[in-house]
């Protein structure tokens, strides 16, 4: 049975990574068309954001403001993490909402590790009990 777990793991986290390690390294300004790889949206989307938000140059500031307001699923994990706050623990219903998963799952999970706060460290552990289709 494939876990949350496996795809987070291919589909969320190295995508994280590669923005974060990209952001600390790179000199600002980013070029739309790398961050419209690193955000695997299209330039053109990019540009229409930048044209909404009044963005003229892509900088680490406005890298996130992009981020935001992209369609990937990365940029929705980003937003609806922000849209949480940014908690130092998780709720399942938390979870439910940043990683768009159904909360009864995510409920059932939590029960079977008898946990219902978790913190940045812990989810991935959870993830392994989130089953997918």
């Amino acid at each position: 049975m494939k876990t949350f777990k496996e795809e987070y793991e291919t589909q969320i986290e190295p995508y994280l990574k590669q923005i974060d390690i990209f952001l600390k390294t790179k000199k600002p300004p980013y070029s739309i068309s790398q961050t419209a790889e690193l955000l695997h949206i299209s330039q053109s989307e990019i540009k229409r954001i930048m044209a909404k938000e009044n963005v003229t140059t892509i900088d680490q500031k406005t890298f996130f403001t992009i981020m935001k307001n992209g369609s990937s699923t990365v940029c929705h994990v980003f937003a609806r993490e922000l849209y949480c706050g940014i908690p130092k623990y998780y709720t399942a219903e938390n979870i439910s909402y940043i990683y768009n998963l159904d909360i009864s799952t995510v409920l059932q999970a939590s029960q079977q590790i008898g946990l219902n706060k978790f913190t940045p460290d812990i989810i991935k552990t959870l993830f392994h009990f989130i089953p997918i289709p």
